[in-house]
């Protein structure tokens, strides 16, 4: 009963957390913005939150493995709350980049602790565990933008960090007497056994560029975005309805993504998805209204469901008996795409506001024949998918 209730409090705060992240994410570039930050700035804050997720989901994987993730889930909370209400305490641009390494840095800690955790609990349901935790957490990015936006536009810009700071610290220390912590299983180290070195090993090559891809594209697309939109004379409320199309489609495919996978197969998945960002990045080079605009973050968002779905499947069910580890991984490779991007998007912006996203057409167009040059050591058949 304990176990069932915890499980269902994980997939709660997932979707809450999540949900934060997002009204937080688009409150931070739009405040920057306000406050006259340029475009490069406004990259190098967000490149300061990736630069921190580049290693410390790796670290906090591996102690997760050796100490309570509970904890680590819980403390990571109340830090996220703390950065949240210490944006709302600022009003420097240079500050907000010491802010996004601290907000990101319990993110950093949260992800791969609460990932395993659900995986530890899912015993021999991992496969549906983790289909609920990629729509949770997929719902929740579609609607913190628009929440976010509407926040600001109808009462003020930190209001979204004050309200995010209060869920954020109730959350912390509920989960401190809701959590259970399943018993683990016994360590391993590397790729599971059920593979072959070799194809695992290649396997694991298109997946994390696959999953480099996919952060690259959503790190560029939450930082440089609502400043890019706001200079075309886009609404914050608009702002919010363009990314939740991106969110919406991206949990939509999230929930289809066994379906998908079936009829194409491994490599085939991973393919469509580098793809279809290629095209999304073509587009928004070409538009510039709201509908046109919103129908570009739609293709962003199946192909980077598609990636996502796809990268997470192959890499937790490789390391199945150390799953901090795995997680940590993972997160680490989000991280570092969260820092390339917005840091590079940013510094070619400085010489045209679209050249952020042609940097990503590029991008996906390497990552796509990276993921053809493996496809000849067969594939990535592997399995569930997650956040």
């Amino acid at each position: 009963m304990r176990r069932s209730a915890s499980l269902q409090f994980l997939f709660a705060v997932t979707f809450l957390c999540q949900m934060l992240v997002g009204v937080v994410g688009i409150a931070v570039p739009i405040y920057a913005d306000r406050l006259g930050a340029s475009q490069f700035l406004i990259g190098l804050i967000g490149a300061a939150g990736g630069l921190t997720y580049s290693f410390m989901p790796l670290v906090a994987g591996v102690l997760c493995d050796k100490f309570s993730r509970k904890a680590f889930v819980s403390a990571s909370l109340i830090l996220f709350g703390v950065s949240c209400l210490l944006y709302s305490f600022f009003d420097s641009p240079i500050a907000f980049a010491f802010i996004r390494s601290l907000e990101w840095l319990s993110i950093a800690v949260f992800w791969p602790a609460l990932e395993a955790l659900l995986a530890d609990s899912a015993d021999t349901r991992l496969e549906e565990t983790l289909r609920r935790f990629n729509v949770s957490w997929g719902s929740a990015m579609a609607i913190g933008p628009m929440v976010g936006g509407v926040l600001i536009s109808g009462l003020s810009v930190k209001t979204p960090f004050l309200i995010s700071s209060s869920i954020l610290l109730v959350l912390g220390v509920l989960s401190v007497a809701i959590v259970a912590e399943p018993p683990r299983k016994s360590k391993g180290k590397g790729v599971s056994e059920t593979r072959g070195t070799t194809v695992s090993r290649s396997s694991i090559v298109v997946g994390l560029a696959s999953i480099f891809l996919f952060s690259s594209i959503t790190g560029i697309l939450l930082t440089l975005f609502p400043s890019y939109a706001t200079d075309l004379g886009i609404q914050p409320f608009e702002i919010g309805l363009i990314a939740f199309a991106f969110g919406a489609a991206r949990a939509f495919t999230f929930y289809q993504a066994y379906e998908i996978k079936a009829k194409l197969g491994g490599i085939a998945m991973f393919l469509l998805g580098s793809s279809t960002l290629a095209l999304a990045s073509l587009l928004t080079c070409k538009s510039t209204s709201v509908p046109m605009l919103t129908i570009c973050f739609l293709v962003f968002g199946f192909g980077a469901g598609v990636s996502y779905a796809a990268s997470i499947s192959l890499i937790l069910g490789i390391w199945s008996s150390s799953r901090g580890y795995a997680a940590g991984i993972f997160e680490s490779l989000i991280g570092l795409g969260y820092f390339a991007g917005p840091l590079i998007g940013g510094f070619v912006s400085e010489y045209a506001p679209i050249a952020p996203f042609i940097y990503g057409f590029f991008l996906s167009l390497t990552v796509f024949f990276i993921q053809l040059l493996f496809n000849g050591k067969r594939s990535t058949s592997q399995a569930p998918s997650s956040r």
